[in-house]
């Protein structure tokens, strides 16, 4: 609906004219030195508090390097929403740096992380393949020459709703790059008889030939008593959307207590300087 949008417009606009009109014919005969003056409140930095003097228009751009520590999660029932079975979740801690700008309460960040991703070492069975009928996988975690790390890069936006001088309510999002290191590798497994989705142990536990269906080869084409490494992409996107809370000890230095998601969910702490 336009509710009248034009009409209301057309309306204001006269009525200004005419107001301007009955201000200006006394203004004319006013004696300026009994003409009061307008007062206005002083201004102050949302930052630092301090008063705003005529020549600070805008807060000025500061730059600043920051250092964080996060704990990425992938709980089990994450997991099993897209699997039957989950050996287990995942959760690690990473570490990374953070160059930043900053222009009042909106932060622009270039962070990089690093973590080592642990996942559960186990059985793990497909989505609507339930053995023993269909083949599962025994993940090796870190076991075996199985590692998986990733490096990540980003840009992120971060605006914040002061609450007090030194508290604010910080919010924001972003996107980069993630780099896998490592391999992730399994068995493909065929389960003994007898073996079910809730107990595929020890049914789908490598061990014995008859567990590895033989000699032959597994659905991928390797032997199944081959540890195989999961094809996974060597590069993709990150997408971050973070919420949390800064801390202002000092205008110089802010300390963040933030979570939310970095393509898989997180919590963690940051500390910065500005220079």
């Amino acid at each position: 609906m336009r509710l009248g949008i034009p009409q209301l417009c057309t309306g204001l606009v006269a009525t200004a004219l005419a107001g301007g009109a009955a201000i200006a014919g006394p203004a004319l005969d006013a004696d300026p030195a009994t003409t009061p003056t307008a007062t206005t409140e002083p201004k102050t930095d949302p930052n630092t508090g301090a008063v705003l003097t005529g020549d600070d228009k805008e807060p000025e751009v500061e730059y600043g390097v920051g250092l964080r520590l996060r704990n990425a999660r992938i709980p089990n029932g994450i997991l099993n929403l897209f699997l039957d079975r989950a050996a287990g979740g995942s959760s690690n801690v990473g570490i990374g740096g953070e160059l930043i700008r900053r222009r009042g309460n909106v932060e622009l960040q270039l962070g990089m992380e690093f973590e080592h991703l642990t996942v559960g070492s186990g059985v793990w069975i497909e989505k609507n393949k339930p053995v023993p009928a269909n083949e599962a996988d025994y993940v090796l975690g870190d076991k075996d020459g199985s590692s998986l790390g990733w490096f990540t890069l980003e840009f992120t936006f971060v605006n914040h709703a002061p609450i007090t001088k030194w508290l604010s309510f910080r919010y924001g999002g972003g996107a980069g790059l993630g780099i896998l290191t490592g391999s992730l590798k399994h068995f493909n497994v065929v389960c003994a008889p007898g073996s079910s989705n809730s107990n595929p142990e020890p049914g789908c536990v490598p061990g014995g030939s008859s567990k590895f269906g033989g000699t032959g080869t597994d659905s991928d084409g390797y032997n199944f008593q081959q540890p195989v490494a999961y094809s996974l992409p060597p590069v993709f996107p990150v997408v971050n959307a973070i919420i949390g809370f800064q801390v202002k000890p000092m205008p110089q230095m802010t300390i963040n207590l933030e979570g939310g998601i970095r393509t898989v969910p997180f919590f963690g702490v940051s500390a910065a300087y500005f220079f």
